[in-house]
């Protein structure tokens, strides 16, 4: 009988790149697992974003290394000899493009430093809307990791005692195995503190895909469910949690003035990129004398690149995808 396969788990970079617990068998037989702070049992990932980087890091073993950007940060993949279709595919890569990616999860230690990155089994290129639609399933997949965290932050529970719990709360035996190993490594209370800003982001991101129209109705009600919803205030009265609510909408920068400006720096770039690209240190000026300052100008393009508008193929040059 054929072994089934581990589930292909989307988890944004965010959350990935926080990852530092790896379980394996001692005598290394099994498959290796990098468990996230939500407690996802990763061994194999589905990601799409932008592909902004890609590099021959070993031209000699044509091993390939490359960044693909999600609306949270980015993920490290490879490919090479054992990945050939991966590696196929970077060697003839455009940068920037959307892709795709299924591959294996790995987490490398290096003394108090932890490092992620996925080995690629497949990648393609795909659209903006396959992306959005993959941020969105990404944070309601997120969500009911959170919403497990919570069970086991009120259980008090630890081990198989904590197994036994999520399981009769309906949190499918995988993830529960998860959270019972990620519990004790990772502050729950933080990380469900720590998520909650990083999804709404990422739902305003594609709310707005062309950078600048008002969300979708299916969009704003998947971001009300993350600022609103019990999942990340682990407070029990609404009047509570709509308070909680507030203090991370309230925290964050104004809305408003975010898409202006970044409205101008996607107009400004469009203005001064000849083909070659915009010198950050010029886009800066030009809007300083716009009005802007340059922290401003810095946020707005963090949050371009973010939301794959824009990438830096080049240290100090911005270019528009």
């Amino acid at each position: 009988m054929a072994l089934a396969l581990d589930p292909a788990w989307r988890i944004f970079a965010y959350e990935f790149n926080k990852s530092t617990l790896q379980l394996k068998e001692e005598d290394g037989s099994g498959p290796a697992y990098v468990i996230s702070p939500t407690g996802a049992k990763l061994n194999r990932l589905f990601v799409v974003g932008v592909l902004t980087e890609v590099e021959n890091v070993r031209a000699n073993e044509d091993l390939w290394r490359a960044r693909v950007a999600d609306p949270t940060g980015s993920f490290t993949v490879y490919a090479g000899k054992y990945q050939s279709e991966g590696a196929s595919f970077f060697a003839n890569a455009d940068v920037p493009q959307f892709v795709a990616v299924l591959g294996r999860a790995r987490l490398y230690t290096r003394e108090d430093t932890s490092y992620t990155s996925i080995w690629s089994n497949e990648i393609s290129n795909t659209t903006e809307t396959v992306r959005n639609n993959w941020v969105i399933t990404t944070a309601e997949r997120t969500l009911d990791r959170l919403e497990a965290l919570k069970i086991a932050q009120n259980a008090g529970l630890d081990g198989d005692a904590l197994r036994t719990t999520l399981l009769t709360s309906n949190v499918n035996a995988l993830l529960a195995d998860g959270i019972i190993r990620a519990w004790p490594s990772y502050n729950g209370s933080d990380v469900m503190a720590e998520l909650a800003p990083i999804i709404a982001s990422a739902i305003d991101t594609v709310a707005e895909p062309d950078g600048f129209k008002p969300a979708s109705e299916e969009n704003q009600v998947a971001r009300t469910t993350v600022t609103e919803g019990s999942t990340v205030q682990a407070n029990e009265k609404a009047d509570e949690q709509t308070g909680e609510a507030t203090k991370v909408q309230d925290a964050s920068p104004s809305t408003d003035a975010l898409a202006r400006n970044k409205e101008r720096v996607l107009l400004t770039m469009n203005e001064l990129d000849s083909g070659s690209g915009v010198q950050y240190d010029r886009l800066i000026e030009t809007l300083e004398t716009q009005g802007l300052e340059e922290e401003d100008v810095e946020e707005a393009v963090q949050a371009l690149m973010d939301a794959g508008k824009c990438y830096e193929p080049k240290l100090g040059i911005l270019k528009l995808i």
